[in-house]
């Protein structure tokens, strides 16, 4: 595919070209009214760039949206790299799904009626599909990559696009920048040959167009089910689907581990993209499981789980033994799952993994279980990448997660799965009420044991024109000149991702950080604290994450949550003064 020279045609005339070639009357209009107005550069600058999730934005015109063309546009070019970099692509072909959002369904028609006009074998659906079924279908199949249009966990009115390669993993760099520059480089009217279903079983340039269905949903609910031969003690658990499309293969796991009565929030049961109850589909967000929680107290549950929309995440809450239902944060779950998987494991070239942002509780859970432990970038391409090559030297994976409740218990699935994890959830909580214990009180025995850890998020966000010029401003200076103490705690360690080394405050000591270059600040405080600072992706805001994580064997961990909540207040106030212009 050829790009347009050095010599670029007007804004204007580009909005033209992608006008003619846009396949969808309904964005085509849109963008010809914008043109007879001369108010186009909102469609095209800046484009939706192809980045740790692929693609994701709002619906409209122009490659500033998501929208039929753009899809055509970015899976050309996905299928122009698979040729020429996976061995068989177009016999192994791609697969690609789709969540309840709407608009997702009709762009994963476009997605593969170009995988097929490309000369690709196609594997569709024959409804929704979860990321996770997606992701294990992946892998399961053989395919040369996977495609799922979902926005996840954004709000109603965002399209979404992500790619896992041939191994079954989302994309890493530097594939997703080689997809990135090609998609920059052609043509706004460049024509994509396109197939539809109906054409591909006489056609001579598709190998095949393939639909799945309850044969390989099967499969997966049989990698990732966990029976039990005695499904005793009965287990009541209270569930949201959230409005997203992992409620039957949730209830049909849960089904095959026997002796689980499951109560649902009926309201959030069934898949609808306008998230009617909710005013932000997260289940992280300020409550978003009131719903849950409120039916989970009224038949006195053993546990409360929540799948976010696409089915990738898992929120668990659970009574507390005083009336209420605490809302475990990511590395709550985290801590409880991987000290109760590797109990169950081999700890015989084992390892567990989180990224860096998350609690270092799983370090000492790990050492304490005679277990590997690493750590990587956010994100769960860079734990299975990173897995992969560690299980290429004859290590195992045991488990892996992320701060965002994001957990993978099985190696069925090469990225984060809230299917599997409530599997692995109540069996956790039968085994527990089995021994006359709750979770919530076997995560306060962990804590003083290993070692009370509290963590809090912080977004700090910018205003104005200049805001993420400002916002880069603080981190240099940050990086520039560290502190030597923050809210009164000495720095004693700086991690500098972009710059690939750990320090003490004034440079001296320095070591490699043997990870790939991310702007992402940490620093490690007196007392047991740590902060990380890192700015967002997609709009001029900084997110901090705040850990405290105390020494084993406290005898006050009430007193002791009290002083480290106090610690991360004073710390966060601190940073918000350094990092924007309330200094």
């Amino acid at each position: 595919m050829t790009t347009d020279g050095p010599n670029p045609p007007s804004l204007l005339d580009r909005a033209r070209a992608w006008r003619d070639a846009d396949p969808d009357p309904q964005t085509r209009a849109e963008l010809d009214a914008r043109i007879q107005r001369g108010d186009v550069r909102d469609c095209f600058d800046p484009p939706l760039g192809f980045g740790t999730a692929g693609l994701r934005g709002l619906a409209g015109p122009g490659p500033a949206h998501m929208n039929h063309r753009l899809i055509q546009r970015v899976t050309a070019v996905l299928a122009d790299l698979l040729r020429a970099e996976v061995p068989d692509a177009a016999e192994r072909g791609v697969v690609i799904g789709y969540d309840a959002r709407h608009g997702s369904a009709a762009l994963a028609e476009t997605a593969a009626q170009t995988i097929a006009g490309a000369g690709l074998g196609v594997h569709v659906f024959d409804t929704y599909a979860p990321t996770p079924l997606v992701a294990f279908a992946a892998l399961e199949l053989q395919t040369a990559a996977g495609l799922v249009l979902t926005a996840s966990h954004n709000p109603p009115e965002y399209l979404g696009y992500k790619v896992y390669g041939a191994r079954g993993v989302q994309i890493v760099s530097p594939t997703d920048e080689r997809i990135a520059q090609a998609l920059g480089a052609l043509p706004a009217g460049v024509e994509i040959p396109q197939i539809t279903a109906a054409e591909a079983e006489t056609s001579e340039v598709c190998p095949y167009w393939r639909v799945h269905g309850d044969a390989l949903r099967a499969a997966y609910r049989q990698a990732v089910a966990r029976p039990v031969a005695d499904p005793t003690p009965p287990l009541r658990v209270a569930y949201s689907a959230m409005h997203g499309v992992a409620g039957d293969l949730v209830r049909g796991v849960l089904a095959e581990q026997g002796g689980i009565e499951l109560v649902e929030v009926e309201a959030q049961a069934a898949p609808d993209g306008d998230f009617p109850t909710v005013r932000f589909p997260n289940p992280e967000e300020p409550g978003a499981l009131d719903q849950l929680t409120a039916r989970a107290a009224a038949v006195d549950a053993d546990v409360a789980l929540a799948t976010d929309p696409d089915g990738d995440r898992l929120a668990v809450a659970l009574p507390d033994g005083h009336g209420d239902w605490q809302v475990l944060m990511g590395d709550q779950t985290g801590a409880l799952m991987g000290d109760y998987l590797m109990r169950q494991a081999d700890a015989a070239r084992g390892f567990v993994m989180n990224t860096v942002v998350s609690s270092r509780l799983l370090g000492r859970l790990a050492a304490h279980h005679g277990v590997g432990y690493e750590q990587t970038l956010t994100g769960f391409k860079w734990l299975w990448k990173r897995a992969l090559e560690r299980e290429q030297d004859g290590d195992h994976l045991l488990f892996a997660y992320e701060d965002a409740i994001g957990f993978c218990p099985t190696r069925r699935v090469r990225d984060k799965d809230g299917i599997a994890t409530a599997a692995v959830v109540t069996e956790m909580a039968r085994a527990a009420k089995a021994a006359g214990t709750t979770l919530y009180a076997q995560l306060q025995a962990l804590y003083r044991r290993h070692g009370l850890s509290v963590n809090r998020q912080v977004s700090l966000k910018l205003s104005g024109d200049d805001a993420r010029e400002r916002m880069n401003g603080h981190l240099q200076a940050l990086r520039r000149e560290p502190p030597a103490a923050v809210a009164g705690l000495a720095v004693e360690r700086v991690h500098d991702y972009w710059a690939a080394e750990r320090y003490a405050p004034d440079g001296r000591d320095a070591e490699p950080i043997p990870l790939p270059a991310s702007d992402l600040i940490q620093l490690d405080l007196a007392g047991g604290c740590h902060a990380s600072i890192r700015p967002s992706g997609t709009e001029p805001k900084l997110k901090i994450y705040l850990e405290y994580l105390g020494a084993p064997d406290s005898d006050d961990l009430a007193a002791e949550q009290a002083q480290a909540v106090e610690r991360l207040e004073g710390i966060a106030k601190d940073l918000e003064g350094r990092l924007t212009d309330e200094q």
